[in-house]
């Protein structure tokens, strides 16, 4: 596994990362349908990407798939709004197949989201590792 990467870098690399397993650091944000991974600060959040007429979001829609990690929903939110770190599968709108004039779709509910990644793992980024990341 390489070192975490930002929502951002994710964002401006989708191609050739399908089907990757990769370890995301960003801020945990809650959606009536789940949660989503936003870029750390927030003041270097970008735009998201388009496609065509499909404008996504700039995040990672977090999917708990059928896989063995369930969500302790009440730990994810406690963390929502925290900095938090995601080891899992991520799968991205370039791997969809067109829909006629409707596009490729995405992610998340309404098909918004332009990446999703399936955790195995989801820890909260400690304020000793946050102090290791300035230095």
């Amino acid at each position: 596994m390489t070192a975490h990467r930002s929502v951002n870098d994710l964002l401006a690399r989708l191609e050739g990362l399908d089907d990757q397993p990769l370890e995301i650091e960003g801020i945990l944000e809650l959606h009536p349908e789940g949660f989503e991974l936003l870029h750390y600060p927030k003041v270097e959040r970008v735009i998201g990407p388009q496609d065509g007429e499909h404008k996504y979001q700039a995040g990672i829609w977090v999917a708990f798939g059928s896989g063995s990690l369930r969500p302790n929903r009440e730990t994810l939110n406690r963390w929502v709004g925290k900095r938090v770190r995601i080891h899992g599968i991520l799968s991205c709108y370039l791997s969809l197949p067109p829909v006629g004039s409707l596009g490729r779709g995405g992610f998340g509910p309404w098909g918004i989201w332009p990446a999703k990644i399936e955790p195995y793992s989801v820890q909260r980024v400690t304020a000793e590792e946050r102090r290791e990341n300035a230095v």
